[in-house]
């Protein structure tokens, strides 16, 4: 996909975050996307506000943004909330933010500040295929990867896991978070 940031040839487009109008000669971010209306699966483009990309879609508008060659104004602070937004590479570990989220192994609830694990997802939105993530609690790791086996999909070896969920934590997980993800995925010591 080839996301871009331009400026806005006229003032047509609504940011797909807070719905309001891009104004004609303002910055903004283009998502790509398949178009699912389209016979030829063609692509087409989804607008944002540049705040407003770098809040929600941070990931995605880095590189457009490293790529861009023209004046910004507001570079500064727009590369500022990009920083505070990015997300690390899936599958990732974290203490939840919020308690909205459910687990995909025992479809229950995982609270506010309890460690849960992030992993890509894909699925059928509005406007064709979108990733997301699907989350589980430390404690479920081993019944997710069993029922992601179920399904078809494949799945690393519980160590390979470990390893690759400590790496993509960015050194942000304690001593406690990686006891726990061993319990989790059955593993007793350290890979």
């Amino acid at each position: 996909m080839s996301h871009k940031v331009e400026i806005a040839p006229t003032g047509r487009a609504s940011c797909r975050a807070c719905k309001q109008a891009i104004a004609k000669g303002t910055p903004r971010f283009g998502e790509e996307f398949r178009n699912p209306y389209s016979d030829e699966g063609g692509l087409s483009y989804r607008y944002w506000h540049l705040p407003c990309a770098a809040t929600k879609m941070a990931n995605e508008l880095a590189p457009a943004l490293a790529a861009y060659e023209g004046e910004l104004e507001g570079r500064d602070e727009i590369d500022a909330l990009v920083r505070e937004h990015m997300k690390p590479e899936m599958p990732f570990a974290e203490h939840a933010p919020n308690g909205r989220a459910r687990c995909r192994a025992c479809d229950e609830s995982i609270a506010k500040r309890e460690l849960r694990v992030a992993f890509e997802r894909m699925f059928e939105g509005p406007m064709g295929p979108q990733k997301g993530a699907a989350y589980a609690h430390a404690r479920c790791l081993a019944k997710y990867l069993e029922r992601e086996k179920e399904f078809g999909r494949e799945t690393p070896a519980p160590a390979d896991l470990l390893a690759t969920i400590e790496r993509h934590s960015g050194g942000k997980l304690a001593p406690e978070d990686l006891a726990a993800l061993r319990e989790g995925l059955g593993t007793s010591s350290s890979p």
